[in-house]
């Protein structure tokens, strides 16, 4: 009779060497060899190519830039001059009519007065029988309807500013017109400067020669009487521009002091009559 006791430690001993077996040769799954996978070929950069710095390509210098598109030019009236009546008036033909024109912003001396007839000259070698360019300023004609215009030759001139720069005109502003009156005032200064025209030395104004006169008949019981004309009164002095209207009380005595230079060859020498009608400081009481 078997052991049973026995047995059971047999079948025991066997179960333990057979667990020892097993963990002796691993329990996970053999795993498979690994492949080798080849490395990604090199693929190398690209190669840096130099970009060429622009070049700066300097601005000309010796080129101006046209003024003509920063300051437009004016509108010019075309005309041609017809006549030359004195220093600062013409006569002008435009489209057909003829007009009066009076220079702006100039005085030249009076007819009649002393270089009034160098200025009138001056003026005629100017202008006389030319084709001229006419520039308004603000007002269109004067209280005689004289249209007001600067006067340009096709050259550019400004006959109005060369007639102040010769020394026969004087500048004078008659406002609102004043546009180049600056211009004027150097002109000016530069005639004075060199004494030309009306600012050179003026000529010693001389008596009247008397008229000889023939002998008169006259009874012997009466002494001969010629009667004559006591010469004007001087009322001022008459030898250069010295007054102005505030010098003068009244128009009276400014009046006599102009009726007495114009008497004496001398014309407005003080400039009193300020729009030309013969009449001094009309302002004053």
């Amino acid at each position: 009779m078997i052991d049973t006791a026995k047995l059971q430690r047999l079948l025991l001993a066997v179960a333990i060497l057979a667990l020892a077996t097993l963990a002796c040769s691993g329990s996970t799954s053999p795993q498979a060899a690994p492949t080798n996978t080849p490395y990604p070929t090199y693929t190398p950069y690209p190669t840096h190519t130099p970009v060429p710095e622009p070049t700066n390509t300097p601005r000309p210098t010796d080129t101006p830039i046209s003024t003509d598109t920063l300051t437009p030019t004016p509108a010019r009236e075309k005309a041609q001059v017809i006549k030359v009546v004195d220093g600062d008036t013409i006569s002008v033909g435009i489209g057909g009519v003829a007009y009066s024109l009076r220079y702006i912003g100039i005085d030249c001396p009076e007819s009649g007065g002393w270089m009034a007839a160098e200025a009138t000259q001056a003026n005629r070698d100017l202008v006389d029988g030319k084709t001229v360019y006419l520039e308004k300023d603000v007002s269109e004609t004067d209280r005689y309807d004289r249209l007001l215009r600067y006067v340009f030759l096709a050259d550019g001139t400004l006959v109005n500013a060369e007639l102040v720069r010769l020394g026969y005109a004087r500048s004078v502003a008659y406002p609102p017109g004043t546009k180049y009156q600056g211009l004027f005032e150097e002109m000016e200064q530069e005639a004075r400067d060199a004494g030309r025209g009306i600012w050179g030395p003026t000529p010693t104004p001389r008596p009247p020669t008397p008229t000889p006169r023939p002998p008169t008949a006259v009874p012997t019981s009466a002494p001969a009487v010629v009667p004559t004309s006591p010469p004007p009164a001087a009322v001022c002095d008459c030898s250069g521009n010295l007054y102005n209207c505030s010098d003068f009380s009244t128009h009276a005595q400014a009046q006599a002091c102009y009726d007495y230079c114009v008497s004496q060859g001398r014309g407005d020498i003080h400039r009193l009559d300020g729009d030309n009608d013969s009449v001094a400081c009309e302002s004053l009481p």
